[in-house]
């Protein structure tokens, strides 16, 4: 077997099993820590994957801590826009016609 196909096998795995677990609702985060937190970082994905009453109570420890905003809808954003103090001016706004900057790409 040749490192490429061992490459390519592992990566359409690793496909797979994203696609899985997307389609359980799971999320794949990446985030960075100091390392001394890394054990405790892995330790809540744990407990919240895990689900039940521990993953209950680690959520609101950490939403209460954190004060989390919910995620804004489009319906925000328009209710947003239409309180705006330009509301009913007349706004010209003209995309830029230049042919931009010379490189060389060579």
């Amino acid at each position: 077997m040749t490192r490429q196909s061992t490459n390519e096998g592992s990566k359409t795995r690793v496909a797979r099993h994203r696609a899985k677990t997307t389609a359980q609702g799971s999320r794949r985060v990446e985030v960075t820590v100091a390392a001394r937190d890394a054990g405790l970082i892995k330790a809540v994905g744990v407990a919240l994957r895990a689900g039940g009453e521990d993953a209950a109570k680690v959520r609101e420890a950490l939403a209460s801590m954190l004060s989390i905003e919910p995620a804004r809808t489009g319906a925000e954003l328009v209710a947003f826009l239409r309180a705006s103090p330009l509301v009913g001016e007349e706004l010209m706004i003209e995309r830029d016609q230049s042919s931009g900057r010379s490189i060389d790409l060579e």
